[in-house]
């Protein structure tokens, strides 16, 4: 079966496993399973399952991901994050089968490096592969047999694709738990070392089972999926930052990542050192364990939610919503009509009247190019990032959509100062000055009505970009005159402006009454 994400193929396939499941009793515990099953991600780098009543534990995956990945396998790290691993340790020193040291230790044979050097000299090699079940050592009495037995890395119609074997998976602790999350992690770094996109991943599962004993929890997570329609986050652009380090920098940038987490550990504030972190992956990983840390620290919903903020719209923010508030369900687009645009409009005006006589006619006063398109860009780039996982910090990203939306607005007083064809086509009353002072800017807003669908948060985005190229293109042709072309393309971009601002308070509700407070209207 294909999937758009982790989250769509666990529901289903434990939907398929609660109605047609076979039973078979393993080890003495009632378990129903199917047989010989492939589960396809087309977007594996979807990876946090924020399913309501699946529960997920956003640092525990973030921690043995890392772990797996620097070659680790202590429980003392381990532990920290995963309690009940040590139930599957021999010694409860290790785990005697844990992936790390057979990936990036095979008798000396780092394999992960052996698979870049072989897809970066042969890029069509069907010959990249990692093995995990060692016939020498796992034929014997134990309490941790690897379940993950084979990592197959192909680069096809130039994407990376990644096959797992899997003899054993647990849906809720295996499948669900860690080993989609690690090995999407795994898959994005090895695509960034090769210099290729991310393609799909597809598990081959032996046997993929749900333990009888966990059915109550396997409802649960399907009834809050359901009470999702259906929606994971990713739908509304709640995407992770992308790994971004070069191979040759690795190994030193794991052994600082995993010295800020043990300073973490031990109480320390690493605030300044993870914000300076240089990729932008493993700083938002950081980022998150800093919250763990900080919760046992002692600190409130409130300092936690701060906390979460500066993550910003990024899938980590989005599944630590879920773990901690469990508010997911309200970070989702509701139809574009429960949001009062007249009142969010007003909001709009009146946070421009105080800043416009704050800063006056600054944002025009080196011209149309150097300082009005200058502005734009600075807003698109911004939103750009933020939507691509990147953190938020103070401006949030309404903040930063509203301004666009008022300098778009504001470009066309602009225009209509130089045009009096621009004047008579937006404005009703006459007049010379028209992007002078407030008035302009609340006349032309408070005509302004949404027009179209509101699409997610990632769509309106991309069209805001698309539409600034538009005009950015036409502006460095005609630095002069054209004026009536340029109202037409700056007010799509006020339009699209406009969408965007309202798919992103529907989907920050907080930020809206924020933004009322901000503006003195509550």
């Amino acid at each position: 079966m294909i999937y758009r994400n982790a989250a769509r193929a666990f529901v289903a396939e434990l939907a398929e496993i609660r109605s047609t499941g076979h039973a078979v009793r393993v080890r003495g515990m009632r378990t129903h399973e199917l047989l010989a099953r492939t589960v396809t991600l087309e977007n594996p780098m979807e990876r946090f399952i924020t399913v309501p009543g699946r529960r997920n534990d956003a640092f525990a995956t973030i921690a043995e991901t890392m772990w797996v990945l620097a070659g680790r396998n202590d429980m003392e790290y381990l532990a920290r994050y995963l309690g009940r691993a040590l139930q599957f340790s021999d010694d409860q020193a290790t785990w005697r089968g844990g992936y790390g040291p057979r990936l990036r230790n095979w008798d000396g044979v780092d394999q992960v490096n052996e698979i870049r050097k072989l897809l970066r000299s042969d890029p069509e090699s069907r010959r990249a592969v990692a093995v995990l079940f060692d016939p020498a050592r796992d034929f014997v009495e134990t309490l941790d047999v690897p379940c993950n037995n084979w990592l197959h890395f192909l680069v096809r119609d130039g994407r990376v694709d990644l096959n797992v074997t899997v003899r054993s998976n647990d849906i809720l602790w295996g499948f669900s738990g860690i080993n989609t999350f690690e090995w999407s992690v795994l898959h994005e770094m090895m695509a960034f070392w090769v210099g290729a996109p991310v393609g799909n991943t597809a598990f081959f599962i032996s046997s993929l089972h749900l333990y009888d004993e966990r059915n109550e929890q396997a409802d649960r997570a399907l009834a809050g999926y359901a009470g999702y329609a259906g929606a994971t986050g990713y739908e509304e652009a709640w995407v992770g930052a992308r790994f971004e380090t070069p191979w040759q920098d690795f190994t030193a940038l794991l052994d600082r990542w995993f010295d800020l987490e043990a300073r973490l550990a031990s109480g320390e504030d690493c605030h300044a050192e993870i914000t300076g972190f240089p990729d932008p992956l493993l700083r938002q990983f950081l980022q998150a364990l800093a919250i763990k840390w900080a919760i046992t620290a002692g600190a409130d919903e409130a300092r936690q939610r701060e906390l979460v903020d500066e993550l910003g719209h990024s899938d980590i923010a989005f599944a630590l919503h879920e773990q901690l508030f469990r508010d997911s369900p309200q970070l989702l687009s509701p139809p574009a009509s429960a949001l009062n645009w007249v009142d969010l409009r007003e909001s709009v005006i009146a946070l421009h009247r105080s800043k416009d006589a704050a800063y006056g006619n600054s944002w025009k006063k080196r011209g149309e190019l150097i300082s009005i398109a200058a502005n734009l860009a600075r807003k698109i780039d911004r939103i750009d990032q933020v939507v691509d996982g990147a953190a938020a910090g103070r401006e949030t990203l309404l903040d930063t959509a509203v301004d666009l939306l008022v300098y778009a607005v504001k470009y066309e007083t602009f225009l209509a100062d130089q045009s009096a064809e621009v004047a008579g086509r937006i404005f009703a009353n006459g007049g010379e000055r028209f992007s002078d002072g407030p008035d302009g800017f609340e006349d032309l807003m408070r005509v302004r009505d949404v027009a179209g669908e509101v699409g997610t948060v990632h769509a309106e985005a991309a069209n805001a970009s698309t539409a600034f190229d538009e005009l950015d293109a036409f502006l460095q042709l005609h630095p002069q005159g054209e004026w009536l072309e340029k109202l037409a393309l700056a007010e799509r971009l006020t339009e699209i402006a406009l969408r965007l601002v309202l798919a992103v308070g529907v989907s920050d509700p907080r930020g809206v009454d924020t933004l009322r407070r901000d503006s003195g209207r509550s």
